[in-house]
């Protein structure tokens, strides 16, 4: 696949109309674990958000906020999705700013093209063979929380980890909470000042910190989009201002089918693991998708 350097001119923002079938929210199948040997079809997202790679960074930040998502395909010309831009590039290719002036505190973005910062490392899969076991996979051994489908010059849609966990719900997946979270936890306080948090998610390289209140109870995530939408406050402000409340707790011991049942209904990504004392672990979209692509019932 060609880096992002060489891309060519294309159209602007398109959404893309799939035509296979997706399950929408909400609905009721038959719950069984052959549920992830489904192809991903049956789970899939439509559309897909898509940018040119001639694009300005501002205006994939814009668009990443306007449609709700963490992510837009890149195309190039015939090829649909050549690359992606996430939120997470944005955050790495930007810096946290003060204004000395007005001691406003913002993502200063540089004067590049998408083309410039996108990921070329996409997996792009045949939705008519690829099941969401498979695809799960695929996630964990590449590191990215989504799989495209695509045929040809065709963009139908996009498996990410929220549509996976939606899956492990119907799927009763029953591995237990503890063996898939991930430890040791990062934590900000939550009157530690934005700037100093922002600057620890970037070094921590983490989809989110835990924010927690001066007991160590989770209040919070500080999250990508949290980071990215920080300008306008002061450098003094605090990351309780800021924090999403999109997140679950969770007591040890569960199983993970009812976890992902439950952040889907409340739209979380993630689920924070507590004991009666302190936070034991996170789990993220790519652990629920590790567990997926492992988990055979007894």
């Amino acid at each position: 696949m060609s880096h992002p350097s060489g891309f060519k001119g294309t159209p602007g923002l398109r959404d893309l109309k799939a035509k296979s079938t997706r399950i929408p929210d909400g609905t009721r199948l038959a719950r069984s674990p052959g549920m992830l040997d489904r192809l991903i079809s049956r789970y899939m997202s439509q559309p897909v958000f898509t940018i040119s790679a001639d694009a300005e960074l501002d205006t994939a930040r814009d668009r990443l906020a306007n449609h709700g998502v963490s992510s837009l395909a890149v195309t190039d010309g015939h090829n649909p999705v050549a690359a992606v831009i996430s939120r997470t590039d944005l955050l790495a290719a930007g810096s946290v700013e003060v204004d000395e002036k007005h001691g406003a505190l913002h993502l200063r973005l540089p004067r590049k093209k998408v083309r410039e910062i996108a990921n070329p490392d996409v997996v792009v899969v045949d939705p008519e063979v690829e099941t969401v076991r498979v695809a799960s996979g695929r996630m964990v051994e590449r590191r990215v929380h989504r799989v495209f489908a695509s045929k040809g010059e065709h963009l139908y849609g996009v498996l990410s980890t929220r549509d996976v966990m939606r899956c492990v719900a119907d799927a009763r997946v029953t591995t237990i909470i503890d063996t898939v979270m991930s430890t040791p936890v990062q934590v900000v306080e939550a009157k530690e000042q934005i700037d100093f948090s922002v600057a620890r998610l970037r070094q921590v390289g983490t989809s989110a910190i835990v924010v927690v209140d001066q007991r160590g109870w989770p209040v919070g995530l500080l999250t990508q989009r949290e980071a990215l939408e920080a300008r306008g406050y002061f450098s003094a402000d605090t990351v309780d201002l800021v924090m999403s409340p999109r997140f679950i707790t969770v007591r040890e011991g569960a199983a993970l089918h009812y976890v992902a049942a439950q952040a889907v209904a409340t739209r979380a990504r993630h689920a924070v693991v507590v004991d009666d004392r302190q936070v034991l672990g996170v789990v993220s979209g790519l652990d629920f998708a590790g567990a997926a692509a492992e988990w055979v019932p007894s």
